[in-house]
């Protein structure tokens, strides 16, 4: 019975994991898994073996790659379920006797992989492992969706209140939510906070549908739930067998996308959009045609960036690939007209999805859609931004390092375009390395892409750009590094640009102890007046700005002005331990300045 489980003894034999052309990644995996299967066992696999890694054969060493790709998705179930198990033990506890369930069968799965000989066995046993950490994924989903767990970023909390605003009839561009409290809200350079909907349509409609189906749930954590799901079953349908396992381990097994899809993030309900949108692009065109396989991409695109600006940035990446790619094989008066094609699909369905918004309110329409882009939110992030928030302290010049992201952006879609034959498959992760000298370099910009790297991974092979078109140019490693040299520049002036504020602080602030206003003496040491927002830091972030209570709103250039300022709470208590820091921002110019207040 066990040997029926794992299969018999026989060694396997040789299985093609490059995907086939017009058919899905899985479709020509399935193929050449059964024959491998199906081989005679005893076939001379001399020269196979002379061609092996430390004396196992290349059919040994897949299949043996496979295995080990299965543990790993077993054990990436692992991750955070313990939590699960923990919030649902006493409240549900028929939701913990589930994930109960779910342990047992990581054991079963865990002894299948190490003992499988056949890649027919792992297959399935990947497909019970997927299914298992879905299974695993609903449980951690449910208080979410159900509404017993609430929404605590900003980002979620105006998409839940958007989609909601438009079941019941209302336009999201035109509404404000001032009476949100997320944990960590989004501060403008100027003293705002933002509390309206910021992102394109599409996203809010399909929750706002979920509303009205479900009126109990939270509509709008229910589809960025479904939008993971889909993610994992669709990257694990179009992966080569022996890949599959990647799909489940990235996807579902890291955990990483969790609190995200908790949280409704507009990027997580773009993501199975954006997946097939990737999905073989290589091939998209290459008969001089868009045809139903470019159609449904560049349509996915169009889904994409009608829920989240990041799909924007690929959408660049792709079209300037796809112009290599093609332009070789078809020159430049037909590439010019597939590229319209593909390009017009993906704006059609963009504008159908907003046109209803674009009729009412087209400026708060505009507004809302590029706000994230051009509103200046405080420096806040994982990026080398921090050199100047975290090490230095301040700059009068944070406007360079907006102006070093667009110029990176440049750099980088030069540099595909000039290296397609190298850095095409790397075109789900090029884009995002732009947020990296931008002022709000979050992780979660390239966090929740991850999936998208698969992607690539499993439907396209080296071979797909080997042809694209190669520009000639003398010098072309000096070319490529010259191409980054403008982004380097303005970053350097950012990090090098000293803060224009000085500061004396002139009353006592004592750790552990309330501080109920603050006084300071400030000098602008710099040639441009600042309009100061204050804020007293105890953390990595500038969450909340204090009240000016006495001095002026604009500080001239060169003058010295003492400000009273008091916390937007009654009370403001300063940590025991760590550092208290008071950060100073300004827009037009976009300036940080900080002092020491404590730690």
């Amino acid at each position: 019975m066990v040997q029926d489980l794992v299969g018999d003894d026989r060694p396997a034999a040789t299985v093609k994991v490059e995907p086939g052309d017009g058919e899905p990644a899985g479709s020509a995996g399935d193929a050449a898994a059964r024959a491998a299967d199906e081989a005679d066992a005893a076939a001379d696999g001399g020269a196979a073996r002379a061609a092996g890694v430390a004396g196992v054969s290349s059919t040994e060493l897949i299949l043996w790659l496979h295995r080990g790709l299965s543990v790993a998705a077993v054990m990436g179930l692992v991750v955070g379920t313990r939590g699960f198990w923990q919030a649902n033990a006493m409240s549900r506890p028929w939701l913990a006797l589930v994930l109960t369930g779910a342990y047992l069968a990581m054991l079963v799965a865990a002894v299948i992989a190490l003992c499988a000989s056949r890649h027919r066995v792992l297959a399935r046993l990947d497909v019970g492992v997927l299914v298992t950490a879905l299974v695993i994924k609903m449980v951690a989903a449910w208080p979410g969706v159900s509404g017993a767990k609430d929404l605590t970023v900003d980002e979620g909390i105006l998409m839940d209140a958007a989609s909601r605003a438009l079941a019941r009839g209302g336009n999201p561009y035109t509404s404000s939510w001032p009476g949100i409290d997320p944990v960590l809200p989004t501060q403008l350079m100027d003293g705002r906070t933002v509390f309206d909907f910021g992102y394109p349509p599409l996203g809010v409609e399909i929750g706002a549908v979920f509303e009205r189906l479900f009126p109990s749930m939270a509509g709008i954590v229910l589809v960025a739930w479904l939008a993971v799901f889909a993610t994992a079953v669709f990257v694990f349908w179009v992966a080569p067998r022996p890949l599959r396992p990647i799909a489940t381990l990235g996807v579902l097994g890291l955990g990483t996308l969790a609190g995200y899809a908790d949280n409704a993030y507009p990027s997580i309900i773009a993501l199975p959009f954006l997946c097939v949108a990737l999905w073989g692009w290589p091939k998209i065109g290459r008969d001089g045609r868009l045809g139903r396989y470019g159609l449904v991409r560049a349509a996915a695109l169009g889904a994409a960036c009608s829920i989240h600006q990041l799909g924007w940035f690929l959408a660049l990446f792709l079209v300037v690939g796809l112009v290599m790619l093609r332009l070789g094989e078809l020159g430049l008066a037909r590439t010019f007209t597939l590229l319209l094609r593909y390009g017009g699909t993906a704006l059609a369905v963009f504008a159908l999805s907003s046109l209803p918004f674009i009729v009412k309110s087209p400026h708060a329409w505009l507004t809302g859609v590029f706000e994230p882009l051009l509103q200046h939110a405080v420096p806040h992030g994982q990026g080398l931004m921090g050199i100047t928030h975290y090490i230095i302290g301040g700059s009068a010049a944070l406007d360079m390092y907006g102006h070093a992201t667009i110029a990176l952006l440049v750099a980088l879609l030069a540099v595909f375009a000039l290296h397609q034959r190298t850095l095409g498959p790397a075109v789900a992760v090029l884009p995002w390395t732009i947020f990296m000298v931008s002022t709000r370099s979050q992780d979660g910009y390239w966090l929740l892409t991850m999936p998208l790297w698969l992607v690539p991974l499993v439907t396209t092979t080296r071979a797909d750009f080997a042809d694209a078109f190669r520009i000639d140019l003398p010098k072309r490693k000096a070319v490529t590094a010259a191409l980054f040299v403008p982004a380097v520049a303005l970053f350097l002036i950012a990090v090098a640009t000293p803060q224009p504020l000085d500061f004396e602080v002139r009353t006592p602030v004592v750790a552990g102890q309330n501080l109920p206003e603050l006084t300071v003496r400030v000098t602008n040491s710099s040639a441009d007046p600042v309009r100061p927002n204050f804020s007293v830091a105890t953390g990595a972030t500038i969450a909340s700005f204090w009240t000016i209570k006495a001095g002026p709103a604009t500080l001239p250039a060169g003058a010295t002005e003492t400000y009273t300022l008091v916390p937007k709470t009654k009370t403001f208590k300063i940590p025991a331990e760590g550092l208290t820091i008071l950060r100073v921002v300004s827009d037009g110019p976009q300036t940080l300045s900080s002092v020491r207040l404590s730690g």
